[in-house]
């Protein structure tokens, strides 16, 4: 009943007569998934680390990307923001962090804008959902890991070039393999909710 009723298009698609302006609530939503994002990003930066805020598994993804399409451009801020912290827990120099940022932003726009622009379902009740969610998680973990690994910690010297691949894989996997566990349970088990609140975003800030 709830496919017929709200249908992917429907979704994004602000009605003729519908009010949606930014609030309160997305503030507090950003509040929320900075700290969120601090907590869980720093979990993937001490249990499975590789260097400069580079792990294995970096659960932080779930909430950039999640984030991102429930809450459009409230969650792309929140993703540039709350590495910052869960860096600092493992060490990684500030100078470094704020190189991450076009790397972090990209990771949280990419699943974002194609959800808005290709009208997709948050809820997951296609394949086709599934698909693009997981290319938008793959593509973007790749620039991110390119522009982290090549740009920002080559560019700083911190790496050397045999442990350069290393990083470059440690970044990309460990952002789509956190991404597989917990984007599709997220989004599939909570977006009916979500969706229906006044905080969702169904443009980028509103």
């Amino acid at each position: 009943m709830e496919k017929t009723e709200l249908t992917a298009e429907k979704i994004w698609t602000v009605e003729e007569g519908e009010k949606r302006s930014v609030g309160v609530i997305h503030i507090v939503i950003l509040a929320l998934l900075i700290g969120i994002g601090f907590v869980v990003g720093a979990f993937g930066s001490i249990s499975f680390p590789l260097g400069f805020g580079v792990n294995f598994f970096w659960t932080g993804i779930a909430v950039q990307q999640v984030g991102s399409i429930w809450f459009g451009g409230w969650g792309v801020l929140a993703a540039a923001i709350f590495p910052f912290f869960s860096n600092a827990i493992a060490g990684t120099p500030f100078y470094v962090s704020l190189a991450y940022i076009p790397a972090n932003a990209i990771q949280a726009l990419l699943p974002a804008w194609a959800f808005r622009r290709f009208k997709l379902d948050p809820r997951m009740t296609s394949g086709r959902d599934y698909l693009y969610l997981f290319l938008t998680m793959v593509v973007s973990s790749i620039l991110g890991a390119l522009w982290s690994v090549l740009v920002v910690l080559k560019g700083f010297g911190l790496l050397t070039t045999d442990s350069t691949p290393l990083f470059i894989w440690g970044w990309f996997g460990g952002n789509v393999v956190a991404g597989v566990v917990f984007n599709f349970i997220l989004l599939k088990a909570l977006s009916g909710v979500v969706i229906r609140t006044p905080a969702f975003v169904k443009r980028w800030f509103s």
